[in-house]
Formats: structure tokens, C-alpha cells, sequence
């Protein structure tokens, strides 16, 4: 199964239905850092800029002042990850064995550097007479960006320089000021998520499970914990889990991110998995948890999940590995 195949992305067949005329803008802003390959859990940004030029060749146009949308390549999640990969290896071996909880503290200087270098995508990019013909022909045009996993709460300059930019993304699209219900909780109040255009992707289902994910050694596992949750205690919902169940003794529920070898072991070991907002709501957390067999709960003030009225639900496919384990 191709993590390139366009039939594995949910809305492609309703796409190719619409008439869209989408230009390619400053093709050389994708550089040679952005052909890294960090796993499907990130690969959101590569993958729609494959999907685009390769294999829907007939929604792209070599006209910019004919286009619906001018596409503005980058790989911002790839500079984040190469940033964080760079400072863990320069760090002391004691940081590195605490890998997780490095990488959750390392989570603001990295997002800070890939927003920098966003800003500068988007500097160049308004060089081009293509993005700016977009720009004066709105709402008729839209700039079209990618973004895997940053809202736009966490890129302020970004929002300053596109705010009607459409952006692919994976944050959900509730705004989350909640000031007229009280706005119990602080991540929750005075954050732009996302854009009145923007489209989410609530998850990444184009992707191939490695041998060692969906491998579960000694056949079905025993399932002896009810739930497991692991990761950066970054909103609200976290918060209150962590909160209520942190110190249950059928459960592993903690607020910081956990090794790899440790996180599949609890996956292999529990009943369900919650899937909570926060920095990332659900793109690495749905498939690693399912080709686990661990029962995912999809927890979020923050998603919008695709099959509305924009969407046909019978378009909508979620492919599963079929060595799924047994619940026991």
C-alpha cells in the first residue's frame, strides 16, 4: 500500500470532482530539507505537496491570474524536527535519556524556529507577482498553505501575514475564546485557532504502518490496563484527565510525553486510549494507538471532523492494519 496513493486520503475523490484551478507559487521554497522523512505521523505537509503535483495534475494551472488558489510550499514541521533532532543530540546524556519530556520543553524554541523560518517562506513568497495578483484579486483567489500540526494561536506572525490565507490543517477549527461561559481554563481563552477559511484534516489515514507498530510479539497481548495516555499536558481536556486519573491504579495516565519503546508497550497493554486536543489533537495519537488494537476516545473542543455538508460520507475510508489485536 503506497503512502503516496491519493485513494487513501478521504476527501481526494470529492476533490478531483471540483473545479479548481490551483498555481504553484515560488516552487523553489521547497528545499531540500523538506524531502526528510520523519514518519507518517508528520508527514502531512510532504504528503499534500506530493498529492498536489503528482497526482492531481489536472486541478493545477500554469495561469496564476486564472487560479482559485495560489499554493505557497514550505515544511515548517520538518524545520521543527530537524531543530529539536539538533538540540537533543548537543545535549547531555541525561537530557537524551529523558527524551520525552526533553523533547515537551524543547516544544517552544523549536515551534519558535519554525515559525521564523514560516515568516521568511512567506517573505519570499510575497516577492512573487503570482501571490500578488492572489492577494488583490480576494476573496476571488486564496493563498493555500499546509501546516502539520501548528494552529494558528501557536504562529502568531503567520496569522498577522495571511490571516485569510486557506490553511490545510490538523488543529480543529473552534475558536477557542470562551469569555461569554466563563472560560474556565486558560488554553481555552483569547486563541485565534484557526482562519474563517481554513480546512482541517482531522487525522492522517495516507500512511503505511511499519512492521514493528503493527507486529504484537507473543501473539494477542493481555490487556490489564482499562486506559493509557501519554503526552505534553498542553490544554484542557489533558489537564483534567491527568487531573482525575493520574494516580488511578488501572490506568497509565500522565502529562508528559513518553519514550517510544514505553508508549507501545502500554498500547499493546490497554483497553482504550484517549486522543486529546492540545499541540497535536489527534494526527500521531489516532494510528498509533490503533495498529496497537488499543481502543481509541476521541476527546476535543478543537476538531471538525470532515463528514458535514462539505463532505460525502460515503467518501470517507479509514484503512486499518488487519492484524488489529483482539480486546481480552
Amino acid at each position: 500500500m503506497s503512502l503516496w496513493t491519493p485513494a487513501l486520503w478521504a476527501a481526494q475523490a470529492a476533490l478531483a470532482r471540483q473545479p479548481l484551478r490551483i498555481f504553484v507559487a515560488s516552487p523553489e521554497l521547497w528545499e531540500e530539507i523538506c524531502d526528510k522523512d520523519w514518519g507518517y505521523a508528520y508527514h502531512l505537509e510532504r504528503w499534500f505537496h506530493r498529492l498536489l503535483l503528482e497526482h492531481l495534475p489536472a486541478t493545477l494551472t500554469n495561469e496564476a491570474e486564472s487560479a482559485d488558489f495560489v499554493y505557497v510550499p514550505h515544511c515548517a514541521m520538518n524545520v521543527y524536527l530537524a531543530w529539536k533532532q539538533e538540540a537533543l543530540s548537543s545535549s547531555d546524556d541525561a537530557t537524551r535519556a529523558g527524551a520525552g519530556a526533553a523533547g515537551d520543553a524543547l516544544h517552544g524554541p523549536a515551534r519558535r524556529a519554525a515559525e521564523r523560518y514560516l515568516v521568511g517562506v512567506l517573505r519570499r513568497a510575497f516577492g512573487s507577482p503570482a501571490v500578488r495578483s492572489c492577494q488583490a484579486r480576494f476573496p476571488g483567489c486564496k493563498l493555500l498553505f499546509a501546516l502539520m500540526a501548528f494552529c494558528r494561536d501557536e504562529l502568531p506572525a503567520f496569522h498577522r501575514a495571511a490571516p485569510s490565507a486557506v490553511v490545510i490543517t490538523t488543529c480543529g477549527v473552534k475558536t477557542r475564546d470562551l469569555r461569554r461561559q466563563g472560560c474556565a481554563c486558560r488554553e481555552h481563552c483569547l486563541r485565534q485557532v484557526a482562519g474563517p477559511w481554513d480546512v482541517v484534516v482531522p487525522w492522517n489515514i495516507a500512511h503505511n504502518s511499519s512492521s514493528t507498530q503493527a507486529r504484537f510479539a507473543g501473539g494477542t497481548p493481555k490487556r490489564r490496563l482499562l486506559a493509557f495516555f501519554a503526552g505534553a499536558n498542553t490544554s484542557c481536556s489533558r489537564s483534567e484527565l491527568v487531573r482525575r486519573w493520574g494516580d488511578a491504579k488501572d490506568m497509565v495516565i500522565q502529562g508528559r510525553a513518553m519514550a517510544p519503546g514505553a508508549f507501545a508497550r502500554h498500547g499493546l497493554g490497554a483497553k482504550f486510549c484517549p486522543v486529546l486536543d492540545g499541540h497535536w489533537p489527534s494526527t500521531q495519537r489516532l494510528p498509533a494507538v490503533v495498529v496497537k488494537g488499543c481502543v481509541p476516545l476521541l476527546i476535543s473542543n478543537r476538531l471538525r471532523l470532515p463528514w458535514d455538508a462539505r463532505s460525502e460520507s460515503s467518501e470517507v475510508q479509514f484503512r486499518i492494519t488487519a492484524k488489529l489485536a483482539r480486546m481480552t
